[in-house]
């Protein structure tokens, strides 16, 4: 098993930052609400589910921040974001191919779909060789952004 740790821009890591901290602040202040105003059932309910809510949310967005990553494990390739994972079969993947002017990895799968691989730089060529240790028809190619768009 070899694990890439997802790499969040500075913008990402404020809002994610941003909504902890909202959400923690919102389980607070519903859980102070509900030991002063619950005189009634409504209030008690509706307190008591709010701050659940906001207590699960700051839950998954510390997991989110914490444990993002790819993961190449057996036949598969996981998408892993907190509690949120995806995966698919190694063998769907045609080609990667690094773009060097945007410094972005893209992997093309067998279905014409793709997608963006967002690691740090250094790692690109280990989560290629960790994806050809199990694909070796994969085929790995680097171009410079626009290269074979026409004019």
């Amino acid at each position: 098993m070899k694990s890439f740790k997802f790499k969040y821009s500075a913008t990402v890591w404020l809002l994610l930052s941003l909504i902890l901290a909202l959400a923690i602040i919102g389980a607070a202040w519903n859980a102070f609400n509900l030991t002063q105003y619950s005189w009634s059932t409504f209030k008690t309910i509706s307190y008591s589910l709010l701050t659940v809510m906001t207590a699960a949310l700051a839950v998954f967005v510390l997991s989110v921040m914490i444990s993002s990553k790819y993961v190449v494990k057996g036949e598969y390739l996981y998408t892993r974001f907190g509690f949120i994972f995806n995966k698919v079969k190694i063998e769907e993947i045609v080609e990667i191919t690094h773009f060097k002017k945007s410094d972005k990895l893209v992997v093309y799968f067998s279905d014409a779909k793709y997608s963006v691989i967002v690691i740090p730089p250094e790692n690109y060529g280990a989560f290629v060789i960790a994806i050809r240790e199990v694909n070796k028809s994969v085929v790995y190619d680097v171009k410079i952004d626009g290269e074979d768009t026409p004019e």
